[in-house]
């Protein structure tokens, strides 16, 4: 499964949060191949602008089983949080079965954990509507 997040600006300046939740069946990667992820079945999406042009100013990517409990995500999430935390931006590291891909424009750069709270939130709801 790819939990994705993304914080986007359109050209007109408008901006959203579009979601996506993509499963892939009973595999583990030890790092997974992107265009694999791509590649999985759509099961739910949350488009607030539709996608092509858009900017995008930060993003969430949580690439974990597809049967991987919400409380086990959330827990990782904890930990990733606390190993990433002080250092540079873009975040990337797997804790447990779930990888987490975490990354703002250098504008959003002091608000990080505002953004990354949001991008959380869209990413597990979609998941929970699938």
């Amino acid at each position: 499964m790819i939990l994705i997040a993304q914080h986007v600006r359109s050209s007109t300046g408008a901006e959203g949060i579009n979601a996506f939740c993509r499963l892939h069946g009973p595999h583990e990667w030890p790092d997974p191949p992107l265009e694999e992820l791509a590649a999985g079945e759509l099961v739910n999406q949350v488009v607030s602008l539709p996608p092509g042009s858009n900017d995008v100013r930060s993003y969430l990517d949580v690439i974990a089983p597809d049967e991987t409990p919400t409380q086990e995500i959330r827990s990782a999430v904890v930990q990733f949080i606390n190993r990433s935390r002080g250092r540079a931006l873009p975040w990337a590291e797997t804790i447990g079965r779930c990888t987490f891909r975490f990354g703002v424009e250098r504008g959003l750069h002091e608000s990080w954990t505002a953004e990354f709270r949001r991008l959380l939130l869209s990413a597990l709801s979609v998941r929970r509507a699938a």
